[in-house]
């Protein structure tokens, strides 16, 4: 009799624990962005949702900034993705890129297989075809705000306001070299150890003043060195926000309100 109830109990938890996977909200998938290289002549580019960078060599090389937007237009087939922008800068030049769904490989060796075949043109009786891939993830604008207090003790998310005046002087400093910062921790007399992951996948140490002054001091990271407690990855507010499409990303906000980054839990 004990052996059945048992059971049944057993049976009912997981029974529990299923519903409640089954009933937690899901992030959003989102189009973040395309990327598209084209040969003949040679070109590259590179579009988030409201920026993009164009680069070419051909009559000369050349990086040119553009604000616009993505957009998908249903058709009858499949959507056409259309993104539209100006320079930057004068003298003022339109940009238009039409991609359509269909398999093809792009000029650049390293580059992966191609999902949409691009037409891109900026200058008037002017044409070039390429090969796109787009770039997908979480819809970081609409990611449940993260309950800081509500945090594991081991979480080291759990004091991020306060240590924030640190991490933000360490990640000023570090610049474009930056991925995410993967922990931070009090170290005594007024100074915070900041561990940051870099692009590179290097991971380099700061210390930086509590209260964010001074000049941050880096550091190679030792196998001697104690580690930093455990808990997520935390991106520094961006545009666009970092693309993320695994895991769980949470918003940090301010006491204000406003976006002070985002975690992100359990990365690929």
């Amino acid at each position: 009799m004990d052996r059945v109830r048992d059971g049944l109990v057993a049976l009912c938890m997981a029974i529990s624990a299923a519903s409640a996977i089954a009933a937690a909200p899901q992030q959003g998938i989102v189009l973040q962005g395309i990327d598209c290289r084209g040969d003949d002549p040679a070109w590259r580019l590179d579009a988030a949702r409201t920026s993009a960078s164009f680069t070419a060599t051909v009559p000369r090389k050349r990086e040119v900034v553009f604000r616009g937007s993505l957009q998908a237009i249903a058709s009858p087939t499949a959507p056409i993705l259309v993104w539209r922008g100006d320079t930057t800068h004068l003298p003022r030049e339109t940009l238009v890129l039409t991609a359509r769904e269909a398999a093809c490989k792009s000029p650049a060796p390293d580059a992966p297989a191609g999902t949409h075949r691009a037409v891109l043109s900026i200058r008037a009786g002017e044409a070039v075809m390429g090969c796109c891939v787009l770039r997908v993830g979480y819809d970081a604008r609409v990611a449940p705000v993260a309950n800081l207090g509500g945090k594991d003790a081991t979480d080291w998310s759990r004091q991020l306001v306060e240590l924030l005046p640190a991490i933000n002087a360490c990640v000023n400093k570090e610049g474009a070299k930056l991925k995410a910062v993967a922990g931070a921790s009090p170290e005594g007399a007024g100074t915070v150890k900041v561990r940051l992951v870099e692009t590179s996948g290097s991971a380099v140490d700061c210390t930086a003043e509590a209260s964010g002054r001074g000049t941050p001091v880096f550091g190679q990271v030792n196998a001697a060195d104690a580690p930093v407690p455990g808990g997520p990855l935390f991106y520094p507010p961006r545009e666009p926000p970092p693309l993320v499409s695994c895991g769980k990303l949470e918003r940090v906000q301010t006491p204000r309100g406003a976006v002070a980054g985002y975690l992100h839990y359990d990365p690929c």
